[in-house]
Protein backbone atom coordinates (compact mmCIF):
# COMPACT_ATOMS: atom_id res chain seq x y z
CA UNK A 1 0.00 0.00 0.00
CA UNK A 2 2.93 2.26 1.27
CA UNK A 3 4.63 1.64 -2.81
CA UNK A 4 1.07 2.63 -4.39
CA UNK A 5 1.11 5.73 -2.42
CA UNK A 6 4.43 7.13 -3.00
CA UNK A 7 3.56 6.52 -6.90
CA UNK A 8 0.81 8.16 -7.15
CA UNK A 9 2.01 11.20 -5.11
CA UNK A 10 5.52 11.03 -7.86
CA UNK A 11 2.63 10.86 -10.35
CA UNK A 12 0.84 13.92 -9.49
CA UNK A 13 4.33 15.63 -8.66
CA UNK A 14 5.44 14.95 -12.30
CA UNK A 15 1.87 16.21 -13.42
CA UNK A 16 1.98 19.42 -11.44
CA UNK A 17 5.51 20.14 -12.68
CA UNK A 18 4.11 19.77 -16.66
CA UNK A 19 1.49 21.73 -16.09
CA UNK A 20 3.49 25.05 -14.04
CA UNK A 21 6.45 24.97 -17.09
CA UNK A 22 3.15 24.86 -19.35
CA UNK A 23 1.77 28.12 -18.05
CA UNK A 24 4.24 30.35 -19.69
CA UNK A 25 3.70 28.95 -23.08
CA UNK A 26 0.16 29.33 -22.73
CA UNK A 27 0.20 33.00 -21.89
CA UNK A 28 2.86 33.71 -24.73
CA UNK A 29 0.65 31.72 -27.44
CA UNK A 30 -2.38 33.30 -26.06
CA UNK A 31 -1.24 36.89 -26.06
CA UNK A 32 1.09 36.91 -29.05
CA UNK A 33 -2.89 35.38 -30.85
CA UNK A 34 -4.33 38.26 -29.42
CA UNK A 35 -1.80 40.52 -31.03
CA UNK A 36 -1.88 38.74 -34.63
CA UNK A 37 -6.06 39.03 -34.61
CA UNK A 38 -5.51 43.27 -33.77
CA UNK A 39 -2.91 43.34 -36.65
CA UNK A 40 -5.43 41.33 -39.36
CA UNK A 41 -8.15 43.34 -38.09
CA UNK A 42 -6.44 46.59 -38.39
CA UNK A 43 -4.53 45.61 -42.07
CA UNK A 44 -8.32 44.59 -43.04
CA UNK A 45 -9.44 47.51 -42.57
CA UNK A 46 -6.60 49.27 -45.14
CA UNK A 47 -7.16 46.92 -47.32
CA UNK A 48 -11.37 48.01 -47.44
CA UNK A 49 -10.30 51.71 -47.16
CA UNK A 50 -7.93 51.26 -50.15
CA UNK A 51 -10.75 49.25 -52.22
CA UNK A 52 -13.57 52.05 -51.64
CA UNK A 53 -11.00 55.03 -52.20
CA UNK A 54 -10.17 52.91 -55.63
CA UNK A 55 -13.78 52.71 -56.14
CA UNK A 56 -14.73 56.84 -55.05
CA UNK A 57 -12.28 57.43 -57.76
CA UNK A 58 -13.70 55.36 -60.58
CA UNK A 59 -17.07 57.08 -59.90
CA UNK A 60 -15.41 60.63 -60.29
CA UNK A 61 -15.68 60.97 -56.42
CA UNK A 62 -13.29 61.61 -53.97
CA UNK A 63 -13.39 59.75 -50.24
CA UNK A 64 -12.80 62.13 -47.14
CA UNK A 65 -13.63 59.46 -44.61
CA UNK A 66 -14.03 56.00 -43.35
CA UNK A 67 -16.97 53.77 -43.95
CA UNK A 68 -18.99 53.89 -41.43
CA UNK A 69 -18.36 50.19 -40.78
CA UNK A 70 -14.53 50.90 -40.96
CA UNK A 71 -15.06 53.51 -38.53
CA UNK A 72 -16.75 51.25 -36.20
CA UNK A 73 -14.38 48.48 -36.32
CA UNK A 74 -11.53 50.89 -35.18
CA UNK A 75 -13.48 52.37 -32.49
CA UNK A 76 -14.55 48.99 -30.90
CA UNK A 77 -10.64 48.24 -30.60
CA UNK A 78 -9.08 51.54 -30.39
CA UNK A 79 -6.66 50.94 -33.03
CA UNK A 80 -5.31 53.82 -34.29
CA UNK A 81 -2.05 52.44 -35.97
CA UNK A 82 0.61 49.34 -36.58
CA UNK A 83 4.60 50.19 -35.12
CA UNK A 84 7.30 48.04 -36.28
CA UNK A 85 11.08 48.28 -35.47
CA UNK A 86 13.00 45.69 -37.68
CA UNK A 87 16.18 45.98 -35.61
CA UNK A 88 14.87 44.16 -32.57
CA UNK A 89 12.00 42.30 -34.87
CA UNK A 90 8.65 43.48 -33.44
CA UNK A 91 5.63 44.85 -34.81
CA UNK A 92 2.67 45.45 -33.01
CA UNK A 93 -1.23 47.22 -33.05
CA UNK A 94 -1.30 50.60 -31.31
CA UNK A 95 -4.34 51.45 -29.27
CA UNK A 96 -5.50 54.42 -27.84
CA UNK A 97 -5.26 54.78 -24.39
CA UNK A 98 -2.04 53.65 -22.08
CA UNK A 99 -4.23 51.56 -19.57
CA UNK A 100 -3.68 48.27 -18.56
CA UNK A 101 -6.22 47.08 -21.05
CA UNK A 102 -4.64 48.89 -24.08
CA UNK A 103 -1.16 47.84 -23.72
CA UNK A 104 -2.06 43.78 -22.47
CA UNK A 105 -1.94 42.49 -25.66
CA UNK A 106 -0.45 46.01 -27.50
CA UNK A 107 1.56 48.96 -27.47
CA UNK A 108 -0.35 51.97 -26.09
CA UNK A 109 -0.77 55.90 -27.18
CA UNK A 110 -0.47 58.29 -24.57
CA UNK A 111 -3.78 60.28 -25.32
CA UNK A 112 -2.61 63.91 -23.70
CA UNK A 113 0.31 63.58 -26.32
CA UNK A 114 0.65 64.64 -30.05
CA UNK A 115 -0.92 61.36 -32.09
CA UNK A 116 0.70 59.55 -34.88
CA UNK A 117 2.67 61.54 -37.30
CA UNK A 118 1.57 64.92 -36.14
CA UNK A 119 3.70 67.34 -34.87
CA UNK A 120 4.76 67.45 -31.29
CA UNK A 121 5.80 64.77 -28.70
CA UNK A 122 3.90 61.38 -29.64
CA UNK A 123 4.27 58.76 -26.79
CA UNK A 124 3.99 55.18 -27.01
CA UNK A 125 4.14 53.10 -24.08
CA UNK A 126 4.52 49.35 -24.13
CA UNK A 127 5.51 46.74 -21.40
CA UNK A 128 8.66 45.18 -20.35
CA UNK A 129 8.69 41.33 -19.51
CA UNK A 130 5.21 40.50 -20.24
CA UNK A 131 4.18 36.83 -20.45
CA UNK A 132 1.86 38.40 -23.31
CA UNK A 133 4.28 39.20 -25.70
CA UNK A 134 7.97 40.75 -26.36
CA UNK A 135 6.60 44.43 -26.72
CA UNK A 136 9.30 46.75 -26.11
CA UNK A 137 11.01 44.43 -23.84
CA UNK A 138 13.91 44.97 -25.79
CA UNK A 139 13.84 48.69 -26.53
CA UNK A 140 17.33 48.94 -24.67
CA UNK A 141 18.89 47.33 -27.44
CA UNK A 142 18.31 49.77 -29.77
CA UNK A 143 21.23 52.17 -31.66
CA UNK A 144 21.52 55.90 -32.48
CA UNK A 145 19.60 55.43 -36.49
CA UNK A 146 17.75 52.73 -36.33
CA UNK A 147 14.55 52.63 -37.98
CA UNK A 148 11.07 52.91 -36.76
CA UNK A 149 8.06 52.67 -38.77
CA UNK A 150 4.68 53.70 -37.78
CA UNK A 151 1.51 52.95 -40.18
CA UNK A 152 -1.54 55.13 -39.28
CA UNK A 153 -5.16 54.03 -40.12
CA UNK A 154 -5.46 56.34 -43.20
CA UNK A 155 -2.75 53.90 -44.55
CA UNK A 156 -0.05 56.43 -44.50
CA UNK A 157 3.60 55.59 -43.55
CA UNK A 158 5.73 58.02 -40.66
CA UNK A 159 9.34 56.81 -40.58
CA UNK A 160 11.57 57.67 -37.46
CA UNK A 161 14.73 57.58 -36.50
CA UNK A 162 16.61 56.60 -33.06
CA UNK A 163 18.17 59.82 -31.85
CA UNK A 164 18.68 59.43 -27.85
CA UNK A 165 18.23 57.18 -25.38
CA UNK A 166 18.08 57.45 -21.77
CA UNK A 167 16.62 56.11 -18.35
CA UNK A 168 14.52 58.21 -15.78
CA UNK A 169 12.72 58.45 -12.79
CA UNK A 170 9.15 56.30 -12.78
CA UNK A 171 7.65 60.08 -11.97
CA UNK A 172 9.82 62.18 -14.12
CA UNK A 173 6.52 63.73 -16.18
CA UNK A 174 9.19 65.57 -18.73
CA UNK A 175 8.70 62.57 -21.10
CA UNK A 176 5.35 63.95 -22.34
CA UNK A 177 6.52 67.64 -22.79
CA UNK A 178 5.38 68.70 -26.22
CA UNK A 179 7.55 70.40 -29.07
CA UNK A 180 6.57 72.28 -31.84
CA UNK A 181 8.71 69.89 -33.75
CA UNK A 182 7.77 66.35 -34.46
CA UNK A 183 9.06 63.52 -32.02
CA UNK A 184 8.36 60.10 -31.51
CA UNK A 185 8.78 58.65 -28.02
CA UNK A 186 8.90 55.05 -26.91
CA UNK A 187 8.64 54.38 -23.10
CA UNK A 188 8.68 51.07 -21.31
CA UNK A 189 9.62 50.17 -17.66
CA UNK A 190 13.80 49.30 -16.56
CA UNK A 191 15.40 48.06 -13.80
CA UNK A 192 12.79 46.02 -12.74
CA UNK A 193 10.00 48.53 -12.72
CA UNK A 194 11.71 51.14 -10.66
CA UNK A 195 12.92 53.08 -13.48
CA UNK A 196 11.78 54.40 -17.27
CA UNK A 197 13.62 53.75 -20.57
CA UNK A 198 13.09 56.22 -22.91
CA UNK A 199 13.46 55.87 -26.72
CA UNK A 200 13.19 59.49 -28.41
CA UNK A 201 12.79 59.25 -32.83
CA UNK A 202 13.18 61.91 -35.09
CA UNK A 203 11.51 61.81 -38.75
CA UNK A 204 13.83 59.49 -40.84
CA UNK A 205 15.71 61.72 -43.48
CA UNK A 206 14.22 60.42 -46.83
CA UNK A 207 16.53 59.54 -49.66
CA UNK A 208 17.71 61.78 -51.89
CA UNK A 209 16.95 64.51 -49.62
CA UNK A 210 20.44 64.66 -48.56
CA UNK A 211 21.63 65.22 -51.89
CA UNK A 212 19.12 67.88 -53.16
CA UNK A 213 20.52 70.35 -50.04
Amino acid sequence: MGKKIKRIFVSICIVTGIALLAVPFYYHFHGQNETDKLIEQFEKTLEDNEDETEKSKEEGKKQTSLSEEDAALLSVEDVIGIIEIEAIDIRYPVLEGAGDSQIRYAIGHMTETAGLGEKGNCVLCGHNGSRNGTFFTNLNQLSAGDRVKITDKKGKVHMYEVAETCIIGPYDNTVKNQSDEEILTLLTCANKGTKRFVCRCVPAVKEGKADED
